[in-house]
C-alpha cells in the first residue's frame, strides 16, 4: 500500500502490474481490499490495475472534516488527480461498486479525465434526493438512508454495534424480496445466523479495519445527495464513454426496475445492462467471473 497527497487528502492506494489499465473504486461499507481476487486475475491476465481506499475510510481518513467534505465534486476531484498523477491512461477501464459506481459515473460525466469504459455493479448514475426516502417508512422506521442524513447519531449506532453492522451488511442475500425492510436497524444491525458472503477470516478481518475509526466519515457521503444533485447540474449530459451496468436480480437496495432500466439506458449513447440471476447485491465477492466477463469485453 502507498499513499499520495492530492485534493487536500492523503490516499492510500495500490498499484500493480503492466498493460491496460483498471481502477476499483469500492462502495459502502466496504474498502480497497474487497477487490483482491479480482485484482489478481487482471493482473495475471495483463492489465495494471489501481485499487483506492476512498476519502473518509479508515485507510484515507481526514483528520478535520464537516459534512460537506463528502461530496461528489470532492469524491470526483480524489480519483481524477489520482489518475492524472499515476499516469493511469492506457485504455483506461473504471469498474465501481455501490457509491464507487456513482463516483465513476460522475468522472466520467465530468471529462476532466479521459476513460476508455465504465463497468458500474449495483449502482448507477446519482442518488434521488432526500425527500424521496423520507417518504419510505417501515414498521414506522425511516429508510437507512434518510438515518443516514443525520451522521453523527447513525454513527453512534453503528459504531457501537460494528460486528453486527458488517455480518448484517454482508449477510448472504439479505435482500431478497419486494418490499423488503430497508431501515437501519434491518439492513445493518439485525444479523442474525444467515450465512456471509464473505468466508469468517474475510469478515473479521474487514471488522478490524475499521475497529479504530468510525463511520461516521463514510456515511456522510450519503448525507451530500442533495448537494450532489446541485452540483450535478454542472456536468449532467448523456455520456458518449461506453457504459456497462451491472445488477444483481434480488438486490432490492438498488432494484432494477423498468423505469430505471429506461433511465439508464438513456443516459448514455453506449450503454449495456446486465442482470446477473439469483445475484444480490456484493457481485466482486458472489459473482467474481461474471464481473471479470464484463470487464474483459
Amino acid at each position: 500500500m502507498e499513499k499520495i497527497d492530492l485534493n487536500n487528502i492523503t490516499l492510500s492506494y495500490e498499484t500493480k502490474g503492466k498493460g491496460s489499465d483498471v481502477l476499483l473504486l469500492h462502495g459502502f461499507p466496504s474498502n480497497m481490499y474487497m477487490w483482491n481476487a479480482i485484482k489478481n486475475e487482471l493482473i495475471e491476465n495483463g492489465y495494471r490495475v489501481t485499487i483506492i481506499e476512498q476519502r473518509g475510510y479508515p485507510l484515507s481518513r481526514l483528520e478535520n472534516f464537516d459534512v460537506h467534505s463528502f461530496n461528489i465534486e470532492e469524491l470526483s476531484k480524489d480519483v481524477e488527480e489520482l489518475i492524472i498523477k499515476l499516469k493511469l491512461d492506457q485504455n483506461l477501464t473504471i469498474v465501481g461498486h455501490d457509491w464507487g459506481s456513482i463516483a465513476a459515473w460522475a468522472l466520467v460525466s465530468r471529462e476532466e479525465v479521459n476513460i476508455n469504459k465504465l463497468v458500474s455493479l449495483c449502482g448507477g448514475t446519482e442518488f434521488p434526493i432526500s425527500d424521496v426516502y423520507s417518504n419510505l417508512t417501515y414498521n414506522e422506521k425511516p429508510h437507512y438512508i434518510s438515518s443516514f442524513q443525520n451522521v453523527k447519531k447513525s454513527a453512534n449506532i453503528i459504531d457501537n454495534n460494528l460486528e453486527s453492522f458488517f455480518r448484517s451488511a454482508y449477510r448472504n442475500n439479505n435482500q431478497i424480496g419486494e418490499n423488503v425492510d430497508l431501515s437501519l436497524e434491518n439492513v445493518f444491525i439485525n444479523y442474525l445466523s444467515e450465512s456471509c458472503v464473505m468466508n469468517e477470516n474475510e469478515i473479521v478481518n474487514l471488522i478490524q479495519h475499521f475497529d479504530e475509526t468510525s463511520l461516521d466519515q463514510p456515511i456522510a457521503w450519503y448525507a451530500n445527495i442533495d448537494l450532489n444533485s446541485e452540483l450535478s447540474s454542472a456536468w449532467r449530459k448523456i455520456v458518449t464513454t461506453p457504459v456497462h451496468f451491472v445488477f444483481g436480480e434480488v438486490d432490492a437496495a438498488v432494484k432494477l426496475n423498468n423505469k430505471m432500466r429506461e433511465r439508464l439506458m438513456s443516459s448514455g449513447t453506449n450503454v449495456k445492462i446486465t442482470e446477473i440471476p439469483g445475484a444480490g447485491h456484493w457481485l466482486p465477492i458472489t459473482h467474481r467471473e461474471s464481473v471479470l466477463k464484463v470487464i474483459y469485453a
